[in-house]
């Protein structure tokens, strides 16, 4: 598990706006999951400027309870 950055807020649409705060964006597809290792959501999108980019996480679950800057990581390993 490698940390993605933390968790910011959710968008009328639903899907989950996390900072990144790596060196280097997820890729498009990775799993997040939360410090216990639930799985939260995939990456579908890496906004903002380079500098400092934003990943937007579609949630698997619509009624998702998150803090507010929350540290949430992608999953690595096999699919």
């Amino acid at each position: 598990m490698i940390k993605l950055g933390y968790y910011l807020h959710r968008v009328p649409s639903g899907r989950l706006i996390v900072k990144i705060s790596g060196r280097s964006p997820p890729r498009l597809g990775s799993r997040v999951i939360n410090s216990k290792g639930e799985l939260l959501g995939m990456v579908i999108d890496v906004i903002g400027p380079v500098s400092s980019p934003y990943a937007v996480i579609k949630p698997v679950r619509p009624d998702m309870n998150l803090s507010r800057f929350e540290e949430v990581f992608v999953k690595v390993g096999r699919r």
